[in-house]
């Protein structure tokens, strides 16, 4: 078996500079040879996607990612793929593959919290994990996260502490699975709303302002949304805004910017008539917003690439008033 691991900079790959500072100077093969137990689970071998932090990372990049994984996937010699990536936005550009890839090749994305030059990194370990979950059966045809022994799926799946190696949790429904030593253990299938996407990555727009609400929020905080190509807007609870909103949110629909509210809570979903009071999910509703149920983040990824498809209508719900 075949696996390909595609490097694209983060801690995984960061070593310090002569100042002290770790920077992103590792490649590939690098990471590979520091993990010798790889050859006991599959072949291979390496490819250079960039060298980067991972919050330098753009939507641009992840279009390219997406496109490169395709043409792996074409390659009927790679059995695997795994993408290394810095963690703070991984969540981000696993997602958009998610949401782009159509390949059977299984897709495993993995990084580290620690450098390797800091004591007892956790990325060699990852990487192994992440080789080990490609060669299962049950990752066919998916975009995963493997990190700290725990496989998740793309989509569910956010960085949840800044520095905790247990960082990547799935909020409300857990992981796929778990790798014990060479055994890797599945307990639950994803099943996924989101609908086969054909997008054409000239057109993406980084053009996507994105905005959390907060007690007493001031409208003008939103303004700038009426220039933008969409709005998206992680609402307190299940779909509530102060009433001040209100009328400078159905100003940027009537601009022709298209809204999509989310909730903030780590878990849950945006409600449909539990309230009618000003500034909840019937005011909402009554702008034409769109709902999503994932993270801000995720939203303004599932946006990007609804938009570039052209089928906005397809990829999120618009509940009527």
């Amino acid at each position: 078996m075949t696996v390909t691991v595609v490097s694209t900079g983060g801690t995984i790959a960061s070593t310090p500079d002569s100042g002290g500072d770790a920077s992103p100077q590792l490649t590939g093969e690098d990471l590979v040879s520091a993990v010798p137990e790889l050859a006991d689970v599959a072949d291979v071998d390496t490819r250079e996607f960039s060298n980067v932090p991972s919050a330098h990372f753009t939507v641009e990049q992840m279009g390219e990612l997406a496109r490169s994984l395709t043409e792996l996937d074409d390659d009927g010699d790679v059995d695997g793929i795994v993408v290394t990536q810095g963690t703070d936005v991984l969540e981000e550009s696993s997602y958009f593959v998610d949401l782009c890839y159509r390949g059977e090749t299984p897709v495993v994305f993995t990084g580290a919290m620690r450098n390797p030059s800091l004591p007892s990194p956790d990325g060699p370990a990852n990487l192994l994990a992440s080789v080990k979950t490609t060669t299962s059966e049950h990752a066919t045809g998916r975009v995963l996260v493997a990190f700290n022994d725990r496989i998740h799926a793309a989509r569910e799946v956010t960085k949840t502490n800044s520095m905790n190696l247990d960082t990547f949790r799935s909020p409300e429904f857990g992981p796929l699975g778990v790798i014990d030593e060479s055994r890797v253990t599945w307990r639950r299938t994803p099943e996924s709303p989101d609908p086969a996407l054909t997008v054409e990555y000239d057109d993406l727009t980084n053009d996507v302002y994105a905005a959390f609400v907060t007690a007493d929020m001031p409208p003008e905080q939103l303004a700038p949304a009426r220039e933008s190509d969409a709005l998206c807007l992680a609402t307190t609870g299940a779909g509530h805004v102060p009433p001040k909103l209100v009328p400078e949110l159905r100003s940027v629909a009537e601009s022709g910017v298209p809204i999509v509210a989310t909730t903030r809570c780590p878990e849950g979903r945006l409600a449909r008539d539990t309230y009618g009071f000003r500034g909840s999910e019937k005011s909402l509703q009554e702008i034409g917003c769109y709902y999503s149920d994932l993270n801000l983040q995720k939203t303004r990824v599932r946006t990007i690439v609804g938009l570039a498809a052209g089928r906005l209508d397809d990829v999120f719900e618009r509940p009527e008033a």
